[in-house]
């Protein structure tokens, strides 16, 4: 029997509520013609291909085990990401996000382990290398998949999709608690 690996992710989500309709803030991939052949979408699709702000962590982000946290390598991954915006913590990072892709093949990573935070964004995103856009979205627009659809081939049913799903989920029981919501950029 092998030994079980796992890649480690941590990502932020802002949200806020309008009406009653909750949205969150994601990245419109920059490399959204790839990403529409993989999803196995139509040349011609318009649909947008979105993950969230955040990415891998790596043990070179420890290099300094007391000045480092998980905090820290999300406070970057975002500032990459969104063109320089800070974030404020809005809550504790959420339980491990598991999932299993591989329990055969002893060379590759057995899943993925992930954290997501909720988090104020600080500052208006701007485009970069990795994200052309930063639109808000609802639920209803994940689960459609017409306008946008989460990273990879599952889509809304996927690791990314899931966890946005999951984000939805903790922010609908939070409704109550405005220091948990982010204001729109204008």
């Amino acid at each position: 029997m092998s030994k079980a690996t796992f890649t480690v992710g941590v990502f932020g989500l802002a949200c806020w509520n309008n009406h009653d309709t909750l949205h969150i803030k994601v990245n419109e991939r920059t490399d959204q013609k790839r990403q529409r052949k993989l999803a196995g979408l139509p040349e011609n699709s318009t649909v947008k291909i979105i993950d969230m702000p955040g990415g891998g962590v790596e043990l070179l982000d420890f290099t300094d085990l007391k000045q480092t946290s998980l905090f820290d390598v999300l406070r970057r991954e975002i500032m990459e990401e969104t063109g320089g915006c800070a974030i404020r913590q809005a809550g504790p990072f959420s339980e491990p996000f598991m999932v299993v892709t591989n329990n055969l093949e002893d060379s590759k990573p057995t899943g993925d382990i992930a954290f997501w935070m909720p988090v104020i964004l600080k500052g208006k995103p701007r485009p970069t290398s990795e994200a052309q856009d930063h639109p808000w979205i609802t639920l209803d627009q994940l689960e459609e998949e017409t306008e946008y659809r989460a990273v990879g081939s599952l889509g809304k049913i996927g690791r990314t999709g899931r966890m946005i799903r999951a984000a939805f989920a903790w922010y609908g029981d939070r409704r109550g608690i405005p220091e948990c919501f982010s204001t729109p950029e204008r």
